[in-house]
C-alpha cells in the first residue's frame, strides 16, 4: 500500500511538473527555461544537492547523456512533446527513483529527481520514512514551510522533503528556474 502511495504522489509531481500552466500565452519557450549549463557535451556538476545512486551522480541541469549511460537502461521509460521547450520531455524509472529530463538543443537536461520508496537516501540518509527530527539533524529547521514541507534550494537546486504525520513521504530533487 506504502508503495502504491508513493507511485500515485510520483505520477501527481510528474503531471504537475510537465504542465504548461507556466507557459504563458505569447511567450516563447526561453523565457521558461531552466538554468542549463554552459556547455552541451562536457560534465558540469553544478553547486546544489545531488542524488547519487551507487556511485553515479545525477545532478538537475545536468546533461543526462553520460548519466544515462552510467544508469543503464531505465525499467521504463515515457516521453512526449514539451510545453516549455523544443523536443521532448523524457521520464526514466529506475524502480526506486524517477529522473525527468528537458530538451535544449541536441542534448537533454535532468530537470528533476525523485524518490518513490525507501531502498534510496538523499548523501544525508534521508529515505521515504525517516522521522521529521532526523530530516532537521540533517538538514536544519529552516527549510520547514511551517506546515508539511522543508524545502531547501542551493546552486540552481531545490530540495523538498514532504512529510506526513512527521515521517516522510516524498523527497525531490529539483532544477531551480528563473
Amino acid at each position: 500500500m506504502k508503495k502504491l502511495i508513493c507511485s500515485v504522489l510520483a505520477l501527481i509531481m510528474v503531471l504537475s511538473f510537465a504542465g504548461c500552466a507556466g507557459n504563458e500565452e505569447g511567450s516563447t519557450p526561453s523565457e521558461n527555461k531552466v538554468d542549463t549549463p554552459s556547455s552541451g557535451n562536457a560534465p558540469v556538476v553544478a553547486e546544489g544537492y545531488v542524488f547519487n545512486y551507487k556511485g553515479t551522480k545525477i545532478p538537475v541541469n545536468e546533461n543526462f547523456a553520460p548519466i544515462l549511460k552510467a544508469l543503464g537502461d531505465p525499467k521504463s521509460y515515457d516521453e512526449k512533446p514539451s510545453c516549455a521547450f523544443n523536443g521532448k520531455d523524457k521520464t526514466y524509472f529506475y524502480g526506486s527513483f524517477y529522473v525527468a529530463t528537458y530538451p535544449d538543443g541536441d542534448n537533454d537536461y535532468v530537470s528533476s529527481v525523485w524518490f518513490v520508496d525507501d531502498s534510496v537516501a538523499t548523501d544525508e540518509g534521508i529515505t521515504i520514512g525517516s522521522a521529521k527530527a532526523d530530516v532537521e539533524k540533517a538538514y536544519g529547521a529552516d527549510g520547514f514551510n511551517g506546515t508539511n514541507a522543508y524545502i531547501m534550494t542551493k546552486g540552481s537546486s531545490r530540495l523538498t522533503i514532504i512529510m506526513k504525520d512527521d515521517v516522510v513521504s516524498s523527497i525531490q530533487y529539483d532544477a531551480v528556474t528563473k
